[in-house]
């Protein structure tokens, strides 16, 4: 690869120069790639010679092929934070939890293979945490305009809040907090899905419908999200102002 990127910026420069990629091959008299004449006898060993090794590489090339084949399809084992230990080489993403009308099963860059239930599962696992954090950074941002908590009155709205003390050492400790909470408490289990860290309130309401609702408004929360951080980094308004209030 690496002579190859040499050899064709050679021919560029080379075509530019002469007006012709080749140049004239008559002129390399001294090049060491220009060999001596060989017999008819020794030509025909040599091609022999070739279409062994090409037979042989073909050979290896399927073999490797199909290993790599075979095992994108049972990746498995603990990878990422909610990987299995068991590989399933018949898992499909495209009917899995998610996918939903009106888009169905969206994913235009290929991040899920068929049978890669570890991977998936991890992307799953990302996608419920940021669907969760953003759904609370998105009520927030409008909760924030018009509530304040006690020693926190005179933090100002919207992003500032993160860098104007006290503002920043509440960052900190919620920082801390959710760390520690996820390190040690909301851990994955590969037995459950991904994100199901239980029903600490006893709703009773951890059912395939509920979990496609929160899927959707974190999807949607994620968009509104970025829109008012987008907004406010543009204008300088919070949540609340940019409509005008």
């Amino acid at each position: 690869g690496r002579l190859a990127m040499m050899a064709i910026l050679g021919m560029f420069f080379q075509d530019g120069l002469t007006g012709s990629a080749w140049g004239d091959w008559s002129l390399y008299t001294d090049s060491p790639l220009r060999a001596e004449p060989v017999s008819a006898a020794a030509a025909a060993a040599a091609a022999a010679k070739a279409a062994s090794a090409t037979k042989a590489a073909t050979k290896t090339g399927a073999a490797v092929a199909a290993a790599a084949g075979a095992g994108s399809l049972t990746k498995g084992g603990k990878e990422g934070v909610a990987g299995t230990e068991t590989p399933k080489p018949s898992f499909d993403p495209a009917v899995q939890l998610g996918a939903m009308p009106p888009l169905g099963y969206f994913d235009p860059a290929g991040f899920c293979k068929k049978g890669d239930e570890s991977g998936f599962r991890t992307f799953r696992a990302a996608e419920i945490k940021h669907g969760r954090v953003a759904m609370m950074a998105a009520l927030g941002a409008v909760v924030q305009h018009y509530v304040k908590f006690p020693g926190f009155e005179k933090v100002p709205s919207g992003l500032a809040a993160v860098t104007s003390a006290p503002g920043s050492y509440g960052m900190v400790a919620l920082f801390l907090v959710a760390g520690a909470l996820e390190l040690g408490v909301w851990t994955e289990d590969p037995s459950k899905e991904p994100g199901n860290f239980g029903d600490p309130l006893g709703l009773g309401q951890y059912d395939e419908e509920m979990r496609a609702r929160e899927l959707n408004n974190g999807r949607f929360a994620m968009f509104a999200a970025l829109g008012i951080i987008s907004a406010e980094l543009l204008t300088g308004k919070d949540a609340i102002e940019q409509f005008g209030l």
